[in-house]
């Protein structure tokens, strides 16, 4: 197939948009060079793109349950993908897992809960899909989340609202709403969730579930939809830490199969599970005053997480109150990073270039379309996204992403700088307990919005940061739950899930 050329008017116009000042000269003479160069474009057209490795598996997509068989609206598509027996005798044999709306698995519809990519058809493996089903995990559900994963609420996506397995009358937290819901219920033993701004976190904190946040470029995130390089991160959701260290263990580690740019040139990946030992022993633990003080805290989530931290203290760990003054830095920094880097890897396909790693054609086609002609069709908030990111970009050239992107660095100091000393930070995982129901855009649109970004003040920290964090439940709470979050050095899970697992098995 012989690739479109540009006409005269298409180069008047790029030049105009650019401002090239062409004349009208310059323009009869760099078409013919144009369509020669395109020559070469018509060469790599000739050749299909390089095919990425999949699995051996019966995969069987299934289809989306019935209300009453999934009423807090966890899981947007049941399936069976199980490797054949001979390749997938591992750690995972017997256990159930879900898989986030917004991570390839070949054969199966991948929508990012959104109308813009109802059609579309992963034809990949993620290499944490990979990795599942080599070690014998069977895939049984694609699980909800926000629009595009552009939220915390939970209730953003186009399936319909995450609810709450607590109290349905409440969300499920976002926007990995369905990872927590479905191991909650029992519909799944682990979940997979990603985590840009708190997507992990969040909804193990708002549902009451174990959800960790590996440190940045730990586990590949090569076929799966992002945001931003530098903040993206994909990891385990349970109800244990055991089944989250379980689960860690197995996707952890360099990509095997494709380059994946958020990761280091080496990695050495523990044995998570055991070193659950259940003791604390000796664990230096900064309890972040700043953390606690958050324009959302609640009274009695602040009091449930201290009386936490003091159990800890009484089991063994050295627990002192520190202040990180850039802390309260976090959700300006964080808000620039994720709308700008956000809507500009949304509108290049969800890719970015100048990177080495694996790259998926079909779905930045799929995804550059939909944005053409389907845009209105995002969910208010990913809009609310688009127009800032692109004003920002358009008014201010890219200014104040690069500011952020250099305070980042000096943030993350600042957590290293406490880190030097003490082996964990603590605080609330989310300022508070999960919100009542939203409402829908066409009953209170603000609502909606407001409803969505309001509970990443600390969770956000440690996308920006790169280290690793987990929310654990806070024991003894009645009601609605509260989540204890445990933050550690770069590329020390171990010791994260190690206090998280004593805390939860002393409860």
């Amino acid at each position: 197939m012989t690739l479109r050329r540009p006409a005269l008017e298409d180069i008047v116009g790029i030049g105009e948009t650019y401002g090239l000042d062409l004349t009208e000269a310059e323009v009869e003479h760099l078409k013919p060079i144009i369509d020669s160069v395109i020559s070469g474009y018509d060469v790599l057209d000739q050749y299909p793109d390089p095919l990425r490795e999949v699995t051996p598996a019966v995969r069987v997509p299934g289809a989306r349950p019935e209300p009453e068989d999934d009423p807090l609206n966890g899981i947007v598509r049941t399936c069976s993908v199980k490797a054949a027996p001979e390749i997938s005798d591992g750690p995972l044999s017997g256990k159930s897992i879900g898989v986030k709306d917004t991570i390839c698995v070949a054969g199966l519809p991948m929508t990012c809960a959104s109308r813009l990519l109802y059609d579309y058809t992963s034809d990949i493996d993620a290499t944490v899909v990979a990795r599942i089903l080599k070690a014998g995990g069977h895939i049984t559900a694609v699980l909800n989340t926000d629009d595009f994963a552009f939220s915390g609420g939970g209730h953003t996506s186009a399936y319909g609202p995450g609810r709450n397995p607590v109290n349905p009358n409440h969300a499920a937290g976002g926007s990995s709403n369905g990872s927590a819901t479905a191991p909650a219920s029992g519909q799944v033993d682990i979940a997979l969730g990603g985590d840009q701004g708190g997507s992990i976190r969040i909804p193990a904190s708002f549902s009451g579930v174990v959800g960790h946040k590996p440190t940045h470029g730990l586990v590949p995130y090569t076929g799966i939809v992002g945001f931003d390089q530098t903040i993206d991160h994909i990891g385990p959701m349970a109800k244990t830490v055991e089944d989250v260290a379980l689960l860690l263990g197995v996707i952890a580690g360099l990509d095997d199969s494709a380059i994946d740019p958020r990761q280091p040139s080496s990695i050495e990946v523990p044995d998570y599970s055991a070193g659950l030992t259940g003791s604390v022993a000796g664990l230096k633990i900064a309890v972040v005053k700043e953390g606690f003080e958050t324009d959302q805290a609640m009274d009695a989530v602040n009091q449930a997480v201290r009386e936490a931290a003091q159990q800890l203290e009484g089991m063994g760990a050295v627990v002192q109150e520190v202040s990180i003054p850039q802390h309260t830095r976090v959700v300006p920094i964080w808000n620039c990073i994720a709308i700008e880097g956000g809507i500009d890897s949304f509108y290049r396909g969800h890719t970015a270039y100048q990177h080495k790693g694996y790259y998926n054609p079909r779905l930045i086609s799929a995804m550059m379309r939909a944005v053409k002609t389907n845009a209105g069709d995002f969910s208010p908030t990913a809009k609310l996204g688009g127009i800032l990111g692109h004003y920002m970009r358009e008014q201010y050239h890219g200014v104040f992403y690069a500011r952020a992107q250099n305070m980042s660095r000096a943030l993350t100091a600042a957590y290293d700088a406490v880190l030097a000393d003490a082996d964990l930070l603590l605080m609330p995982t989310t300022p508070q307990t999960a919100h009542e129901m939203p409402a829908m855009p066409e009953v209170d649109r603000t609502e909606h919005i407001s409803q969505a970004l309001n509970m990443v003040q600390n969770t956000a920290a440690f996308d920006l940061s790169g280290h690793p964090s987990v929310s654990v439940p806070v024991n003894g709470v009645s009601g609605l739950p509260v989540g204890l979050m445990l933050t550690g050095r770069h590329f020390d899970d171990a010791t994260v899930l190690r206090a998280a697992h004593a805390y939860q098995q002393a409860g």
